[in-house]
Parts: C-alpha cells; sequence; structure tokens
C-alpha cells in the first residue's frame, strides 16, 4: 500500500459493517465494558448501529481511507457543540440493535461514565478513529487526523479535541506525534475507563 494514493471520502451504503468494525477497534476495551457482548455478536450491533445511522455511531458521521477500493480505516467526526445532541440521538436506535438487557447495560454504564463533557462548543471532535492492524504505523491514521483538521477548518473551527484511554499507548503516542497535547486526565478504579482529552489548536 502506498500512502500517496490514500483517498479519504465520506461513507457509503455499503460501509457499515467496516465502519463498525473500525469504531470496535478505537473503542478497545471500552466497547467490551460498554456492551457486555462476544466479539462476533458485538460485530453485527454495531453493524446495525452504525446502518440505522444511530446518532454518535452513525455513517453519516464516518469517513473511510481506502487505496484502490480498498478500506484501511475510518474516521468519525463531529462539531463539538453536537456531541450531546448526537448522545441523545443514540438511545431510539439501542433497544432494536442490542436487544433490551444489552440496550439498558450500555444505558446505565454510559451513564456512569467519569469525567465530564467530551467535547467543547468551539472544538471539532474527533470522535473514533480506527485503522486495520495490518497497517497500523504506516500513516493511515495520521492521515485521518489531517483530514479531521482539514474539516475542522472548513468548519470554522480551530481546535481539534478527542480522547483515548490511558490503557491505548499506541494511539497516545500518535495524537502527541500529531499535535494534540493532553488538557485533562481522568482516573477511574476501572482502568478501561481512565482517559485522557487531548486538544490540538489549529
Amino acid at each position: 500500500m502506498s500512502l500517496t494514493s490514500l483517498a479519504i471520502r465520506p461513507a457509503l451504503i455499503g460501509d457499515e459493517a467496516f465502519v463498525a468494525e473500525m469504531i470496535l477497534l478505537s473503542m478497545g476495551h471500552l466497547a467490551e465494558y460498554l456492551f457486555e457482548a462476544e466479539q462476533g455478536s458485538l460485530q453485527k450491533k454495531m453493524s446495525t448501529l452504525v446502518a440505522r445511522n444511530a446518532g454518535r455511531f452513525g455513517l453519516t458521521l464516518a469517513h473511510v481511507a481506502e487505496v484502490g477500493g480498498k478500506r484501511y480505516g475510518a474516521v468519525l467526526v463531529c462539531k463539538g457543540k453536537n456531541v450531546d445532541r448526537l448522545n441523545l440521538a443514540t438511545f431510539p436506535h439501542l433497544f432494536p440493535s442490542l436487544g433490551v438487557r444489552l440496550a439498558w447495560m450500555f444505558i446505565w454504564r454510559g451513564m456512569r461514565l467519569p469525567g465530564g463533557r467530551e467535547a467543547e462548543a468551539d472544538e471539532y471532535y474527533i470522535s473514533n478513529v480506527g485503522v486495520l492492524p495490518s497497517v497500523q504505523g504506516r500513516g493511515v491514521g495520521s492521515a485521518l487526523l489531517k483530514f479531521a483538521e482539514e474539516r475542522a477548518h472548513a468548519e470554522g473551527l480551530k481546535k481539534c479535541s478527542l480522547v483515548v484511554g490511558l490503557y491505548n499507548q499506541d494511539a497516545f503516542r500518535l495524537y502527541q506525534r500529531s499535535g494534540y497535547q493532553v488538557v485533562e486526565t481522568v482516573q477511574a478504579d476501572n482502568p478501561t475507563l481512565a482517559y485522557h482529552r487531548m486538544l490540538k489548536v489549529l
């Protein structure tokens, strides 16, 4: 794969399963905690959420990185001021997508997550960045971040923000190399839930 031919495009119908895979990759252990489902089952349930355009997991937020039609990664982005609205818009899709037990589990655990706001109104929020493990470290993640920053400029915003689990050191190093700085560290009794909030002034 040559990065010079990497293209990033809006996600399309047919990308649901791939976008779901990238969301789950980016969430890591947090997905296991929130959804408490087997990996194969979780992939199917997340694909359903993406296909339903379920708030923060919606296909319309996603952009896919590909070379010659082969998909290698995806990023989900939105204006920081829209994060709360997107979170609320996710709820109606949980029960038909996850079933009653898992939906209530997700809501209960999601409401009890530590920390405050994920993003401020004057920030462009990078909700998820996922790259296939086979091509990690080859520039796809950096290209997706750069794409998000260009989108921020286009939206008239001068900051990009994201959160990363403290356990996810590979992603943390990528964000640091890309100019993101820690503005808040949230600790938790459960190490899966501890995270850095990071910001880059464009």
